[in-house]
């Protein structure tokens, strides 16, 4: 596979790098990698399969030792549970070789998992562990690039300003201790002193250090060079070369089968933010699917914020486009039938040409005329719907209201009774018998008004839940709590105050009831509810 990807790179680098490239051009070849995306995967999966072949046919632990160090570097960006895995088995290696050097790398690759997953207390625990006294000169290096990666990662997450201001101060630190072992001459030690130029707005300097290394680059550096020198030119305000930079870094990470990294997902930002939706769409939902699929928990929360409303936009642009498809080729079926017939008379009829064209107005007329009733009863459909759900609403808060003033009036009538010792009132007045057969009656006449209203909501709601999840009413036609819950939902009613003091019962059980059904849905359990107000009605279904 190596070989295959150096063969792409020869292929799409050079045209992406040049001097002389535009945005627009290095977006065309992004496109291309994106299509190609699951090719290059499959091809990382062969050559990880190959070496796990050579892995298991080898004789001696240091040769298993190398080969493990090789498929977890496979795995490293590529997906974060099988790395884990090799990363532990190769610890358990380097102690049954009883090699220092061993232990304290395989502690530091570990370490360094644990970071890109997310879990930081964990990775800082194990990187602690090791006493950098005792290592030498590469594993030094690889140290310090795990606690720069560590707290630069925890800085990212960390909403706290006092908490983020510390871990910028230690990715700093780190990032110093860093360059003292990276060779002068090298394009590491290029981006970690951009990255501190960066630190200082200083994107002149940081641009002029950087940028000769770019045709010098391979595919793994230019996934960070790419990256650094767009941050340079968004400091700089130059848009069109950091949304350069941003692809030629994203092609690099898509070609490498990378799929934790950060370049695809701040061009989709950039796009989304200059109207280019389809691209910034697709980027994203690319984005999102390789986070999944690396298990990269930083990428996935940060994405996540910003891919609903992509989506949205994306979901509208083309609802808008269908309905100008749409409308165009009405308009064009109806110009066609009007053409057939205008050509069909002028044919047969080119001495009645004065009572073709009275037909024609005719004709025409009594399209508008069709044109707007039928507009006027689609607005009348929507206004009776509309009135239909409000006078529910109502309806049934109104009801609400009454049985809760008779409750109130039968409080007032005990209290009465009691003052003049009417023990017998005073025994009636206080059953609460009264009110709950109402409220009996009062539910039971509210389920059975909304399920002739939704004769579907109980199988569809179901539908959105996985099955152990599922609720069903214990008698055809009734309502339990539950579903009482999500049918005020659809109705509009979403507050639990008032779902409360509907059904009863303390904000608190309706909220855990909430709580409950939402861990039980199927898909995005923050969008059930919004899923659960596109059960249609009767009407509709029509």
């Amino acid at each position: 596979m190596k070989n295959l990807l150096r063969l792409i790179v020869l292929i799409f680098l050079p045209a992406v790098c040049s001097a002389q490239s535009t945005a627009p051009e290095a977006l065309a070849i992004l496109d291309r990698v994106v299509k190609e995306k699951q090719q290059i995967t499959q091809t990382k999966l062969d050559l990880i399969a190959k070496t796990k072949e050579q892995f298991n046919m080898a004789k001696s632990k240091e040769r298993q030792y190398k080969l493990i160090d090789e498929i977890y570097e496979e795995y490293r960006v590529f997906n974060l549970d099988s790395a884990e895995v090799f990363a532990s088995k190769q610890l358990t290696l380097a102690k049954a070789l009883n090699n220092t050097e061993y232990i304290n790398h395989s502690i530091l690759t570990l370490a360094e998992v644990y970071a890109t997953e997310g879990l930081y207390l964990e990775a800082l625990n194990l990187a602690n562990s090791v006493n950098r006294h005792s290592l030498n000169a590469d594993n030094l290096k690889y140290c310090y690039h795990v606690y720069r990666m560590m707290y630069g990662f925890m800085a990212d997450y960390s909403s706290k300003k006092s908490f983020h201001n510390e871990y910028v101060r230690q990715v700093s630190l780190y990032r110093d201790s860093l360059m003292l072992y990276q060779g002068k001459n090298t394009s590491s030690y290029a981006i970690s002193k951009s990255e501190k130029l960066l630190d200082k707005e200083n994107y002149k300097e940081a641009l002029a250090l950087m940028l000769p290394w770019v045709k010098k680059s391979n595919m793994d550096m230019m996934r960070y060079l790419g990256y650094t020198i767009a941050m340079a030119y968004r400091q700089a305000g130059n848009k069109e070369r950091e949304e350069f930079y941003l692809a030629t870094s994203a092609i690099a990470d898509l070609q490498s089968a990378t799929k934790e990294y950060l370049s695809l997902l701040e061009l989709s930002k950039l796009l989304y933010k200059r109207g280019d939706l389809n691209r910034a769409y697709n980027y994203m939902k690319c984005a999102m699917e390789d986070a999944s699929y690396c298990n990269a928990r930083l990428r996935t929360v940060e994405i996540s914020q910003i891919y609903p409303i992509v989506e949205k936009s994306y979901q509208l642009k083309l609802q808008k486009k269908e309905q100008q498809r749409t409308i165009a080729f009405a308009c064009i079926t109806i110009l066609a039938i009007v053409l057939a017939i205008v050509l069909f008379y002028l044919n047969k009829q080119k001495n009645k040409l004065s009572l073709f064209k009275r037909n024609l107005i005719d004709l025409n007329e009594a399209l508008k005329h069709s044109n707007k009733k039928l507009t006027t009863a689609n607005v009348s459909l929507v206004e009776a719907n509309n009135i239909k759900e409000a006078s529910l609403s109502r309806y049934m808060e109104l009801c609400s209201f009454y049985i809760e003033k008779m409750n109130e009036y039968q409080h007032s009538l005990i209290k009465i009774a009691s003052n003049e010792k009417v023990e017998a009132l005073y025994r009636a007045l206080r059953s609460s018998e009264f009110i709950e057969e109402e409220l009996k009656d009062f539910y039971l006449n509210f389920d059975k008004t909304f399920l002739e209203l939704f004769p579907t909501f109980v199988e569809e709601f179901n539908k959105m839940l996985i099955p152990e999840g599922r609720i069903y009413p214990k008698e055809k036609g009734q309502l339990n709590v539950e579903l009482r819950i999500f049918a005020l939902i659809r109705l509009g009613i979403s507050d639990s105050a008032k779902i409360a003091k509907f059904l009863r019962y303390s904000v608190t059980t309706i909220y855990n009831y909430r709580v409950k059904i939402r861990n039980a849905a199927k898909g995005d359990r923050n969008a059930l509810e919004k899923e659960i107000m596109k059960i249609a009605q009767l009407n509709d279904l029509g």
